[in-house]
């Protein structure tokens, strides 16, 4: 029987998705360029953005009110634990209209990762907390880009802060904003 060869289509996301464990990155972060093959592998050749790296500001609201934040980078995926619980998030795009960045989130599962955020902003985390099943609900906000003017509009010597170090501001809007320093949003190194 002759030999003959056929070609097939496969969908290029779960290669995209292999090739951004294999380096680190964020799926979204990665676009496959070229595909051959080479012995008994695949040779990839692909690019990543030469912009800088989005940042979202992950904000946490505990179960009895209380805030915290930290900002997370998104070229590769990011592990946080909130309350216990080990979370990954990475890039999903941005939306088309208000060009706020979009996240997709897991949450580490014994071995596995189960997806609480497929493509947005807000998601909600169980948590056992005095053997109380409770709810925690995280967003990722898109820090905003201030002028020079908006900026230097702040900062005037008319401002009754204006003679106060900006360390001291800052732990101050801390407090008033009930986050306090408590640290319940660790961040994975």
């Amino acid at each position: 029987m002759p030999e003959g060869s056929d070609t097939v289509r496969l969908p290029l996301e779960p290669l995209r998705q292999r090739v951004a464990d294999v380096t680190g990155r964020s799926a979204s972060f990665v676009d496959l360029t070229d595909v051959e093959l080479a012995g008994n592998s695949l040779e990839v050749t692909y690019t990543t953005p030469d912009e800088d790296a989005p940042v979202v500001e992950v904000v946490v609201e505990g179960p009895s009110g209380e805030t915290d934040a930290t900002p997370v980078r998104l070229d590769t995926p990011s592990g946080l634990k909130v309350y216990g619980e080990l979370l990954r998030i990475e890039y999903a795009g941005r939306d088309a209209e208000t060009d706020e960045i979009l996240v997709s989130v897991s949450q580490r599962t014994g071995d596995d990762w189960r997806t609480l955020l497929g493509c947005g902003q807000m998601w909600s985390v169980e948590t056992d907390r005095g053997g109380e099943t409770v709810g925690i609900t995280c967003y990722a906000e898109t820090p905003s880009a201030e002028t020079e003017d908006e900026a230097d509009a702040e900062n005037t010597d008319e401002s009754p802060d204006s003679d106060r170090s900006d360390d001291e501001q800052t732990t101050e809007r801390a407090s008033k904003e009930g986050d306090g320093g408590g640290g319940f949003l660790g961040s994975l190194d």
